[in-house]
């Protein structure tokens, strides 16, 4: 069985990173707010810039491979210092099964219950697999957000999902 170590990405992780976000666009445009024709704009400088104004978590493979990342976003407004968001979760085909999407919602999760009393995400509504993942960890849906997404002429529903921490 695999084994994967569980770290938060730095800015000399950004080449890595960029890898498995564009595959992750590419891959299952739906599922995310960003395209790839959008990421591929980035620069390294200014992915290094969004791994530090982040917690984003990487699955490292025993061999060094990036297998799966997930971010937190945690609000730095006055009003809004309680909520974070939970963003641009992807594990790659061969990793999936293996338990490591578990092990990265742990991450984030465990990271904005440190200071946040909300924690938020989005999920396309076919993505019934992620759904139960994140159910599983006590997340419930609170809204439909109907034709959030637009691939192409195809239009994708996404449920609003949120975790009460109590803090």
């Amino acid at each position: 069985m695999q084994r994967f170590s569980i770290h938060r990405l730095e800015r000399g992780d950004a080449s890595a990173f960029r890898d498995i976000r564009l595959e992750g666009l590419s891959r299952h445009p739906e599922a995310f707010g960003a395209s790839y024709e959008d990421e591929l704009q980035y620069s390294e400088m200014q992915i290094g810039d969004r791994i530090a104004n982040n917690f984003i978590f990487g699955g490292v493979c025993e061999d060094g491979t990036l297998a799966g990342v997930i971010a937190v976003n945690k609000s730095h407004g006055a009003k809004m210092r309680h909520i974070a968001s939970i963003w641009g979760m992807y594990v790659r085909p061969e990793a999936r099964g293996t338990g490591l999407s578990r092990l990265l919602m742990s991450a984030a999760v465990d990271e904005a219950k440190t200071t946040c009393r909300s924690i938020r995400l989005s999920v396309v509504s076919s993505n019934r697999a992620a759904i139960r993942l994140y159910e599983s960890f006590g997340f419930k849906a609170w809204a439909k957000d109907t034709e959030a997404l637009r691939v192409g002429d195809v239009y994708h529903d996404e449920i609003l999902m949120r975790l009460d921490t109590g803090n």
